[in-house]
């Protein structure tokens, strides 16, 4: 297995808890001080969420591409 699909591997699983703790309605500091995020609800969260947790998918095959190729 390659370096780069290791380091994909890992983001791609970090990524995935991220989205996974937003899914459950909880709210990330970092991003509710910003104006676009300031005053979301429950449901929001979760749709974040849940996308984000989509997007880790790409990161994944990404991780599985790699080890295949090997690049």
């Amino acid at each position: 297995m390659s370096g780069f699909s290791i380091l994909m591997l890992i983001f791609g699983i970090c990524v995935l808890l991220v989205g996974l703790y937003m899914f459950t309605g909880h709210k990330i500091d970092m991003l509710s001080w910003r104006a676009g995020f300031k005053n979301l609800n429950k449901e929001e969260w979760k749709n974040i969420g849940k996308w984000t947790m989509v997007t880790s998918i790409f990161i994944f095959i990404l991780a599985i591409l790699g080890a295949i190729f090997n690049f």
